[in-house]
Parts: C-alpha cells; structure tokens; sequence
C-alpha cells in the first residue's frame, strides 16, 4: 500500500514540475512551433510562430497557394522585422490573386549573359528573340524618361533605329510587358514585325523569347493586329527635346557635385565645368521623372470606344485582364490557337504601321503560368 502511495505521489510530482517547467518556456518568450512550419500560413501568422526563428537559420518564407505553388511575390513586400532587429522583406499574401511563378528580382543572380551588356548600359533590362525573325536585340528600361533610347543605340550614340525599350508605365512585377521599337525599312528594330500580318508566317514564327537579367522566359503568339493612335495623344519631337535637355543640365550638375566633392574644399580650386558630351550612361539618371509625358505615361481610364493598349500593363485586376485578352482576341487578324486566362503573363510589341495616319502594329504573347 505504501509503494503504491509513493509512486501516485511521485507520477504527480513529475506531472506538476513539467507543467511549471513548460510555463516558463513559454514565458521566455520562445516559440514553440517547428521550422517545419505550414507555408501557406500568413506571412502575419509566420512571423508569430517562429518565422523569425526561420528566416535567422536560412529558411525562405515563402507563402504558396493550395497547388503548392509560389504565391504571387510581386506584391509589395513589407518589411518586418527579424530578432536582430534588421528587416528583411516578407512576400505578403493577396487573396484571390493569381499565381506568376516568378521569384522576386532581388533574389535572383544575373543571368551570366547580361555581365558585358551592362558594362556598356545600365538600362538594359532584357533580351527579345522571335524564333527565325531578325528580331534579336537587347531592351532598355527607363522608367523616368519614356524615350531616351528612341534614337540612341545601346552604347547611347545617336541612331536612327533607336534601341527596344520598355514601356515607362510598366513597372517590375506587371503582368504584361510593353515593349517599344521602330519599324525600319532595312529590318532592324521591329522592321520585321509587320510579316506577323500574314498567317503563314505568324503562325511558323509563333515562339518569343524575352529574357529578363534574371530568367529566361518562352511566351506563344496570341495575337496580331492594328491600331491607331490619336493625334492628341502623341508627343511632339518639342517635347522629347525638351526632356533632354533637362536630363543633360541634371546630369552635368550632378557631375560637377561629385567632381567637387571629391577634390576637398580649397580656396584656390577652379571653377568646375562639365562638357555634356563627356558625360557617359554611368553618370545619367533615368530612374528620375523628368516630365516627357506622353500618352504611355497616362493612367488608364475611359477608352472612349477604341482600345488603347498601350495603357494596359498592370493587369493585375481580372476584369482588366480579360478586356484586354478579349479585345485582342477580337481585333486579330488571325486565329493562333492560342488563349490566356487570367494569372498568365502577357508580352506585347508595338511599332509604327502605315496604314493610316499614326497607325501602329501590334504583336501579343501569352506566357502560361507555372
């Protein structure tokens, strides 16, 4: 009877000793969630069970969908913070948003191939390829001056043909990639574009490649066809000079600056002067707005009966997503086979078209999403 007694009393003594024990671990302020942690918690409920803890030991918190999938990472990140004390970048969590597949820019290396590129540009932003067409050319993007590069070539000499570039409206994460070029007569820039008009053609050159510095993407034909700008809406040559001139004084003064700074203060130091013609693509500043607006920086709003696609490059909302597929769905001059639902990836390349006055020729593809 004794043993009995003793051991009841041990059996609550241990009981009572793990309770204490396990409210003190608690009271420290420990988590006591595994790392194997659910992905596909909030990025809010990670980071109160032990994402902290995930993020210091090298985990990523990488929410994914019910598929298992990557959710959409190009929202804006939000910073936390980590127990450091630093920030690190948490991928928020949109509901409803449809999946990309593509991981944030800042987490990917460069492509090995851009390395020489970007040497000689700052603003090359990627490379487009059509399948056994002329078009093989690196893209710029300048998201504070629409048409620096329109008559400069990649080294920034001045060209007629210009180089490719992105549209200003465009920012990194949209889902429909604007890309603009001349259309010249020996068939450099999108001189070749036009040969999409005819089925034949389009249809055994349906394969675009567009790689960005950090990946290599495939897009199918979705579509061709016309269109037409309204003269209102175009920029004047006046305007384009204008912004120039206004990112070659901001450049030189910038220049001057550095140069100042770097020789020390002195009462017998000359004056500075910076000749515009020495200035390299090192020392301008694209990213800044320097107010070439045009009808790609307009907001997109009422389309008064016509398409206009060259406001179209968020299409993050499904509503706008599926106008725009459908509207070049039905303005195509030919059925590709090909369609898009909403969460694909979309590509679109525009030039100048002559048949009718400011008309332009426009291609889309459709990359599937992962």
């Amino acid at each position: 009877m004794k043993h009995r007694l003793l051991m009841v009393f041990i059996i609550i003594s241990i009981f009572i000793l793990s309770t204490l024990v396990g409210m003190l671990y608690l009271k420290s302020g420990k988590s006591t969630v595994p790392y194997g942690l659910d992905a596909s918690a909030d990025a809010e409920d990670i980071s109160a069970a032990g994402g902290e803890e995930k993020q210091k030991n090298g985990y990523d918190i990488v929410p994914s969908d019910e598929d298992g999938e990557d959710t959409d990472p190009d929202e804006e990140p939000a910073p936390s913070e980590d127990v450091t004390g630093d920030t690190f970048e948490a991928d928020s969590i949109v509901e409803d948003a449809p999946v990309t597949g593509d991981a944030p820019a800042q987490m990917l290396p460069t492509l090995p191939k851009f390395d020489e590129l970007l040497q000689v540009n700052p603003y090359v932003s990627g490379w487009l390829t059509i399948d056994g067409s002329p078009i093989d050319d690196p893209v710029v993007y300048t998201p504070g001056s629409q048409n620096y590069f329109l008559h400069r070539d990649i080294d920034g000499s001045n060209t007629s043909k210009g180089t490719l570039f992105i549209a200003v409206n465009w920012r990194d994460g949209f889902n429909n990639t604007l890309i603009y070029g001349h259309n010249m007569k020996d068939g450099t820039g999108f001189g070749s574009l036009a040969k999409f008009a005819d089925s034949s053609y389009g249809m055994s050159h349906n394969v675009i490649h567009f790689d960005t510095l950090y990946e290599e993407r495939e897009y199918r034909l979705l579509g061709v066809f016309y269109s037409q700008i309204a003269e209102e809406e175009l920029e004047t040559e006046e305007d384009r000079a204008e912004a120039d001139s206004a990112i070659e004084a901001e450049s030189v003064a910038r220049k001057e600056a550095e140069i100042a700074e770097s020789a020390g203060e002195g009462e017998d130091m000359p004056e500075i002067h910076v000749n515009p013609k020495e200035l390299t693509l090192f020392d301008i500043n694209l990213n800044m707005d320097f107010g070439d607006a045009d009808i790609y920086r307009a907001e997109k709003d009422d389309d008064r009966g016509r398409f206009r696609y060259y406001y179209y490059t968020d299409l993050a909302d499904k509503d706008d997503f599926e106008y725009y597929v459908r509207n070049v769905k039905e303005r195509a001059l030919y059925d590709t086979g090909i369609d898009a639902e909403w969460g694909d990836e979309l590509i679109t390349l525009s030039t100048c078209s002559y048949q009718v006055k400011n008309g332009r020729f426009i291609l889309v593809g459709v990359r599937k999403k992962q």
